[in-house]
């Protein structure tokens, strides 16, 4: 059975943030909500000084410790392995569990203004903009639906220095197994221990 996932390296990370652009561009998520940041940090003095650009999203974790507290079901592991939030089971509305369970705070309730233009909306953005329901907690699902389709999620496709790697963690012969296998892969928060399926690659 698939696993799907990503790695990313963060030496080919240049903090471009296209990857964030893509995934508000092919999810219509509303103008408060982003299922990508980017987290950047500063290293070294003056003037040998760096800057790292880590991109966080969902981590897709094999033990979901979202799901473990949320109080309806309404998130769950789908196909390839990806964790999905079913919108019609979340209840959250105010109160999330699931918020503070997630380890790398990802998950977001839909609230505020529904379109970046709402006085001037075009019929297509309108109808992506309304798939986002109030009050329902959302993440990054890796575009399942790209996946589906046998294309690359689009964070993958938009990132012009090869940052990303996808693909199936349970295929031995995947770039992105081989990647993993090869010892530099890293999770984001090694110490919790919660399997996760998108791991980092430091030089």
């Amino acid at each position: 059975m698939a696993r799907y996932g990503l790695t990313i390296d963060l030496g080919r990370c240049t903090g471009c943030y296209a990857c964030v652009v893509a995934c508000k561009s092919e999810n219509a998520t509303r103008p408060e909500v982003s299922w990508i940041r980017i987290q950047e940090e500063e290293a070294g003095e003056y003037p040998e000084v760096s800057r790292r650009y880590t991109p966080v999203l969902c981590m897709q974790c094999g033990t979901m410790p979202c799901a473990r507290v949320c109080p309806s079901s309404a998130i769950y592991m789908g196909d390839g392995g990806i964790v999905q939030i079913d919108p019609d089971k979340c209840l959250c509305q105010e109160t999330c569990p699931c918020l503070d369970a997630c380890p790398f705070e990802v998950l977001q309730v839909n609230r505020g203004k529904k379109a970046y233009f709402p006085d001037y909306p075009v019929p297509s953005d309108k109808e992506a903009y309304e798939n986002h329901r109030d009050g329902v907690v959302e993440k990054c699902n890796l575009c399942s639906q790209k996946i589906s389709a046998g294309r690359l999620p689009a964070c993958v496709q938009a990132c012009p220095t090869q940052a990303m790697l996808f693909g199936d963690r349970n295929d031995p012969n995947s770039a992105l197994a081989k990647a993993i296998s090869s010892g530099r892969a890293r999770d984001l928060k090694e110490g919790l221990k919660v399997n996760p399926a998108v791991v980092y690659i430091e030089d």
